[in-house]
């Protein structure tokens, strides 16, 4: 990337900053309306409207319900990809806020309303100020990022084709971090996930006669200390790896030891080697924690996110980008998380970088967290976040 040319720093923010009701009541009415992973469907039709309002090409239906907006400068150019999430959780929101959720049990508790609102900001902002800049942005409006791979569902049906995507980025807000802050993190930033099924079968019995069972549930009880035992305490973060049993299913009465039993859980590790070595050893792990109980097992796993890796040229060019709006202090290394997240599949095939933005609410104690009925965010944000895009496609893009 070059260095950002264009409108001065001033004349952008102040050009932005005019559109901060809009971005808050955009947001407001995206959080409003929150919908499951692959039922975006209210979600895609207002990010459409809005883009081409802007004027972009629009295609949608891309992987499901993705939407793809197109900005083109004034000559050809590199292409530049921004993607943002779609999807909400199934979570209940806490009540009594003005702008909740309207839909009993679901929520943006992820803060991807916040992703949607900055991207469509600084589309609007490009149809009207980007006429100096050559090659276009790629706007990349994902569904199902929370578990459904949507981000790969639309790299298969040509997301990143015609035109071609020379580098793609990602922002996501970060309550731990104050509001206006930026991270970054060199090397494995998210971990990969694969999920596991282990299935327990035994002999049934009558609960008076444990003596004739094979006792599934027992046996799952040694088996879950042996798997969480495989969780890696390294103090090397590469070597990091996390085992965690998230559901435990078994029997229908109290008078009845029942034959199968099952367990469901992830492993997420922050290297393709040990993420490969893990995956053969819970199957190792499960049979040896079973033995004398006469029970079997069936281990299925399913592979999830990879690793996510930014580019290291692609990511010193953002984190210029982002120092220049908020000042070497505003921009800090983070280490990274063993959460997942499914623009890694971007990242294997473009390169590109993953950016976090403070958004912590301020108040006193800890703010609320990331996928939590309590989460919400610093709107004073989101002209920033705007911003943050505008300027990166200067950068990239460059200006007459």
């Amino acid at each position: 990337m070059s260095s950002p040319r264009g409108l001065a720093p001033e004349g952008v923010r102040r050009e932005i900053l005019k559109m901060a009701r809009w971005l808050v009541q955009l947001r407001r009415d995206l959080h409003r309306h929150p919908e499951l992973m692959f039922q975006e469907r209210r979600t895609a039709r207002v990010i459409a409207q809005r883009l081409r309002a802007c004027g972009l090409e629009v295609r949608a239906g891309v992987g499901g319900t993705g939407v793809v907006g197109l900005w083109r400068g004034r000559r050809d150019g590199p292409v530049l990809g921004i993607r943002a999430e779609m999807d909400a959780l199934p979570i209940d929101e806490e009540r009594g806020r003005p702008h909740g959720s309207v839909s009993p049990g679901l929520m943006h508790a992820c803060g991807h309303d916040a992703h949607m609102a900055m991207a469509l900001g600084a589309a609007r902002y490009l149809s009207g100020r980007g006429a100096d800049l050559g090659g276009a942005v790629k706007f990349i409006f994902q569904p199902a990022e929370e578990g459904g791979a949507g981000g790969l569902r639309m790299i298969r049906e040509g997301v990143l084709e015609d035109p071609v995507v020379d580098r793609v980025l990602a922002l996501h807000v970060l309550p731990t971090l104050p509001p206006g802050g930026f991270g970054f993190t060199e090397g494995p930033a998210q971990a990969s996930v694969d999920d596991f099924v282990i299935r327990l079968v035994g002999r049934g019995s009558h609960a008076a006669y444990p003596q004739r069972a094979r006792n599934p549930i027992v046996a799952a009880c040694s088996l879950i200390p042996a798997l969480h035992a495989m969780t890696d305490h390294s103090t090397e973060p590469a070597k990091a790896l996390v085992v965690s049993v998230t559901r435990f299913e078994a029997g229908s009465a109290f008078n009845v030891i029942p034959e199968r039993a099952e367990l469901w859980g992830t492993l997420r590790a922050l290297d393709e080697g040990v993420r490969a070595r893990a995956r053969e050893e819970i199957q190792r792990v499960a049979q040896q924690a079973l033995q004398g109980h006469g029970v079997h097992a069936e281990v299925e796993i399913r592979r999830g996110y990879p690793v996510l890796r930014s580019d290291p040229r692609v990511l010193c060019s953002v984190r210029e980008v982002a120092r220049s709006l908020v000042g070497g202090g505003g921009v800090v290394e983070l280490p990274p998380s063993m959460g997942a997240e499914d623009f890694a599949y971007f990242l294997e095939r473009c390169p590109g970088a993953y950016l976090k933005l403070g958004c912590g609410k301020g108040d006193a104690g800890e703010p609320p967290m990331l996928h939590t009925p309590q989460f919400d965010l610093d709107e004073g944000i989101l002209p920033l976040g705007v911003e943050f895009w505008v300027r990166c496609a200067e950068a990239f893009l460059g200006g007459t």
